[in-house]
């Protein structure tokens, strides 16, 4: 068995941002004109953060969760994940750090109609070629530690949005990426299944991994540690606050933002 999670994220550690995004912008044609999605945005964020991107629809938050994961890239600046540029490389190289570096959560899941929770949660180590007896014991441990360990043999259709969404989590973690994207996470869910995926979000956090989330939800937002509001393509406010909320198109300004210790865990720490 391979170095658990934390011990992964510890030793990766150099003084680096592990993401820093340079006049980033990102623009799309539709005939004659052009949508900027992402207007000259510069962006650090350091290892360990917690960090809520909130906006109104087509402010560019999600433009910009894509450029990270490195499903889009950018039309113009620079982008650097781990103190490596990854802005103009090959499709090949790209794939290779979606799959080794970065996990993704989704607001519907994308799990596999067909496949157990645990088919779902090894898919990620079959394309990676993880050898089998590594796959299963990986496959357990993630699996009990979203409390599933019961639920491995049952397929999405007959599970709950809560327990999806924790087939998710597990899948995304179980490459023990160093940096997990989680794209409204919580909105299919209602409110107190929503708290506990936040919850296992915030273990996954104070185990030293780095989240970005997109959320409408300002309550979801406050247990982030640092708050970038969009709007326009641009970063209109960048801190932590107590409690975040954004009205309309008006953008409330915050104190400038300093990576600090990751928040309070209220689940466990995942160690796949």
């Amino acid at each position: 068995m391979s170095a658990s999670y934390t011990d992964r994220a510890a030793g990766a550690g150099n003084g680096e941002a592990l993401i820093r995004l340079e006049n980033v912008s990102r623009v799309y044609r539709m005939g004659d004109s052009e949508v900027r999605a992402l207007d000259d945005v510069s962006l650090a964020v350091g290892r360990g953060e917690f960090v809520a991107l909130m906006g109104p629809s087509g402010s560019g938050k999600s433009t910009l969760l894509h450029v990270l994961g490195c499903l889009d890239s950018p039309t113009s600046g620079a982008y650097a994940l781990e103190g490596q540029a990854v802005h103009d490389l090959s499709e090949d190289r790209l794939a290779e750090i979606r799959q080794k570096r970065i996990g993704f959560i989704f607001q519907s899941y994308h799990l596999v109609p067909r496949m157990t929770a645990a088919r779902n949660v090894e898919l990620p180590m079959l394309l990676a070629g993880v050898e089998p007896s590594e796959r299963r014991e990986r496959v357990r441990v993630a699996l009990e530690s979203v409390g599933l360990g019961r639920r491995a043999r049952h397929r999405p259709d007959e599970m709950s949005g809560g327990e999806r969404q924790r087939v998710a989590i597990a899948r995304a973690m179980v490459m023990r990426p160093h940096l997990l994207l989680a794209d409204e996470p919580t909105g299919n869910l209602d409110s107190r299944t929503g708290d506990e995926i936040v919850a296992l979000l915030e273990g996954l956090n104070a185990a030293g991994l780095t989240i970005v989330l997109v959320t409408h939800d300002p309550r979801i937002a406050g247990h982030a540690g640092r708050l970038i509001r969009m709007l326009d393509g641009r970063i209109q406010a960048d801190g932590a606050e107590e409690e975040p909320a954004f009205s309309g198109g008006a953008a409330a300004t915050g104190p400038p933002a300093t990576p600090g210790s990751p928040p309070v865990s209220r689940a466990g720490e995942f160690k796949p």
